[in-house]
């Protein structure tokens, strides 16, 4: 072979190696972005995602409407919740002796009056707030009912969740019982109602509601810290929830 044919099978095999060798960089680079991507979609999307809240068909037809604000009465069929930035735990326990204080006030869920003063979304950084109104705009007196589901769990993170729903002025907070991780299993956990269901947090019944009649609810969304489910295990996983409200009678021979 001649110093000119193997120049050119030297040229050839280098091109070929160059080829060979930026594809694969391209692949480890596309690889790491999908990789990041799905770690972003996985972490954002789902362990501290929002909360929607909705009117479904029947209860819209019949008059049910929200709005956020009561001086402005924007009205909506849905609602959603902003996105809150991380899932640390906080607590809903302060004042109690369920919580030693170690770890500062500012871990501390606010207060009912304080929550329920502010119209509209009011999250902080590790949990969901929000204030809306529910009104009956139609023409009949109803019977509503409000639920809120499950949509989705994943890595025990609903172990740890604390849902807190404050409607005109009454508060009640949801969670699971106590897993085998907790004190008394089986047991509620401190303070707090148990979810209605497996895929249920509350299910309420609001009966005769009159027209131009309103509701207030605010729902606060948090991972309990002092629950000794709240640990590194649910990293990556979490909770998806809506609330739906709905028309269970329509008074419509009174009138």
């Amino acid at each position: 072979m001649s110093q000119k044919t193997k120049l050119a099978v030297h040229i050839v095999n280098a091109s070929k190696a160059a080829k060979i060798a930026k594809a694969s960089r391209l692949g480890i680079v596309v690889s790491a972005v999908l990789v990041f991507m799905i770690f972003a979609v996985s972490y954002y999307g789902t362990l501290v995602g929002n909360f929607t809240f909705s009117i479904d068909g029947t209860a819209k037809e019949a008059g049910i409407s929200m709005y956020e604000y009561a001086d402005t009465k924007q009205y909506k069929t849905r609602i959603v919740s902003a996105k809150v930035d991380d899932n640390q735990g906080m607590t809903g326990l302060c004042g109690t002796e369920y919580y030693d204080g170690s770890q500062g006030m500012e871990v501390c869920i606010p207060n009912d009056e304080e929550m329920t003063g502010i119209d509209g979304p009011h999250n902080s950084f590790s949990y969901i707030a929000h204030t809306f109104y529910v009104e009956n705009a139609g023409d009949y007196k109803l019977d509503i009912s409000a639920t809120i589901n499950i949509l989705s769990a994943l890595k025990g993170a609903e172990e740890a969740i604390r849902v807190r729903v404050i409607i005109d002025g009454v508060g009640v907070t949801y969670a699971k019982v106590q897993s085998e991780k907790g004190d008394a299993p089986g047991e509620l956990e401190p303070l707090t109602e148990e979810f209605y269901s497996i895929d249920k947090v509350m299910y309420q019944e609001f009966t005769e509601f009159e027209p131009q009649e309103t509701i207030k609810v605010t729902i606060i969304v948090w991972y309990e810290g002092v629950d000794k489910d709240h640990t590194n295990d649910i990293f990556g996983g979490g909770v998806k929830l809506d609330m739906k409200f709905s028309v269970i009678k329509v008074y419509e021979d009174e009138f």
